[in-house]
């Protein structure tokens, strides 16, 4: 999300669609792109239709902030660029009085921008969109309402993984004792196929979609409720009426809904939650993360869900320490829980700045409690030799003895099949992203099999270039370089959006003007 500079003619961008070298030595060609000099504003990609490409730029707010905010912005147009990136057509964007939230997202026909609008006593939600038929302009309709005035944060919109479906959710708390959850399913055409609504006293909303224009939920990020492409549903959340979490699946004609309580380990509490969903074998994976008294202990429980048969199908439990003889974090750092679809799940920690502040007394444990004895305090082969330089994978979840650099990251995996085993592993690539960004300095892709880690690397000094650590099943590194040709630029993976399984967008800053780069893995 960056600022293009008005002023300047033409200004260069660089698209690199970097793919893994294949063993007969072949690299996917590498795509360069001008933008012309009427593009001012920020902007960013927002997907694909086919070969084309969608952008969408939006004008500052007047504000007195010494920092630029991308997602306070107004939206201002969508331009259409061939695959090579050159300008096809513009559209302006859509305004509605009593905008309350909105959504953008690409499919094979081009680019849909979702408003939701609402009054004293209803919401109403709108489509416009947009195709590539340059003669077209965007067609707005109104696809349903709910009947009641939402709030931004009670609304949740979700894709499924063939992008047949859409589905919107909204809470309504308007009774103290029970949730009315409004689910609105529609087909790729926003064609209704149902407008159910569900009471009752278990429900809890189980994520937000903070972003005033943001994305839809897809197949591929980990918030907690997904879409299956035969219409069905299913979110994971607290349970309102115990200690614990539950499931929620809905049947794919909204009328039959199930709850199915998740116990959770009574020495943990409540840190993270990702799932994924296997549309062939019509299953979901849900996973969650917990931790142990503010401690170095964690716990990661791990739920096989299927469809066709209404129950769990495999369960499975991990609690292991993060760090060796260690009660609490020596350094700070962020942490990210993501689902590996069709295998499992992976907790990354990036290491950062040790404490510079007297830590807090921690709390007397006794040794021999039940979350004690239960984790894994193996240490790793300090003598092992690393497969990979700066990359030392390990079988099963072992704690690292030491930070030394800021950016370090550890990683450890958790299956959800059967015939699979835990493993862990240390990236030590020192890297420098801010200390109050929540998110990871690396960039995490994965597929079924295999895990894409992708980060900067400093070269020297002073130099930084992009590069990747590609691993496979069993956390082994591959010999599948991603290939950046001559981009010696700092990636702000902090900022990226994955628009697609196998695609996603990255900012960087240069020196003489922004740009980003596409990343395709497939």
């Amino acid at each position: 999300m960056y600022r293009i500079d008005s002023v300047r003619k033409i200004i260069p961008y660089f698209l690199g669609l970097f793919l893994g070298l294949s063993w007969k030595g072949s690299a996917q060609r590498v795509l360069y792109t001008q933008f012309p000099s009427h593009i001012s504003g920020l902007f960013q990609i927002v997907g694909k239709t086919k070969d084309l490409y969608w952008l969408e730029t939006r004008q500052d707010r007047k504000s007195n902030s010494l920092h630029e905010n991308f997602q306070s912005a107004d939206l201002k147009n969508f331009i259409l660029l061939d695959s090579k990136l050159h300008t096809l057509t513009e559209y302006p964007a859509v305004h509605l009085k009593s905008t309350l939230k909105q959504w953008l997202y690409c499919d094979q026909e081009g680019l849909n921008q979702i408003i939701a609008s609402n009054t004293r006593e209803k919401t109403y939600i709108f489509c416009s969109r947009y195709r590539p038929d340059l003669t077209a302009g965007s067609s707005l309709m109104a696809v349903d309402s709910l009947p009641f005035s939402a709030d931004a944060s009670s609304l949740l919109l979700v894709r499924s993984e063939d992008q047949s479906k859409i589905l919107l959710v909204a809470f309504e708390n308007s009774d103290s004792a029970l949730t009315r959850v409004h689910a609105l399913l529609f087909n790729a055409d926003w064609t209704s196929v149902y407008h159910r609504i569900i009471a009752h006293e278990q429900f809890a909303q189980p994520c937000i979609q903070d972003d005033p224009i943001g994305f839809p939920g897809e197949s591929f990020d980990d918030l907690p409720i997904k879409l299956a492409n035969n219409g069905e549903w299913l979110m994971v959340a607290p349970s309102r009426i115990s200690c614990n979490f539950s499931i929620f699946h809905v049947g794919p004609l909204g009328s039959q809904y199930y709850f199915h309580e998740i116990p959770l380990s009574p020495f943990y509490s409540m840190e993270d939650i990702a799932m994924s969903v296997d549309n062939e074998q019509q299953a979901m994976s849900v996973g969650l993360l917990s931790s142990f008294s503010n401690s170095s202990l964690k716990n990661v429980q791990v739920f096989q869900y299927s469809m066709k048969e209404g129950k769990i199908i495999f369960d499975s439990s991990f609690h292991f320490n993060t760090q060796y003889r260690a009660l609490r974090s020596r350094n700070l750092y962020h942490e990210k829980f993501v689902a590996i679809p069709g295998r499992g799940y992976l907790l990354m920690m990036e290491y950062g700045k040790p404490y510079e502040f007297q830590e807090p007394a921690v709390p007397a444990i006794n040794y021999w409690e039940s979350a004690f004895l239960l984790s894994h305090y193996a240490e790793m082969d300090l003598g092992k030799q690393s497969i990979q330089s700066g990359y030392t994978p390990n079988s099963g979840l072992r704690p690292i003895p030491t930070i030394v650099n800021q950016g370090d990251l550890n990683l450890f995996y958790f299956p959800s099949v059967a015939k699979d085993s835990s493993w862990s592993s240390v990236l030590e690539s020192e890297q420098h992203a801010e200390n109050n960004n929540p998110d990871l300095s690396y960039l995490v892709m994965a597929d079924g099999k295999k895990i894409y880690l992708l980060y900067n690397q400093i070269d020297g000094y002073s130099n930084v270039i992009p590069t990747a650590t590609i691993l496979g099943s069993q956390g082994n590194a591959t010999d599948e370089p991603l290939v950046f040709w001559q981009l010696q630029k700092t990636l702000n993976f902090q900022d990226a959006h994955r628009y697609s399984s196998d695609e996603v967008y990255i900012p960087y800053d240069g020196h003489q003007a922004p740009g980003f780069a596409l990343i395709r893995l497939k």
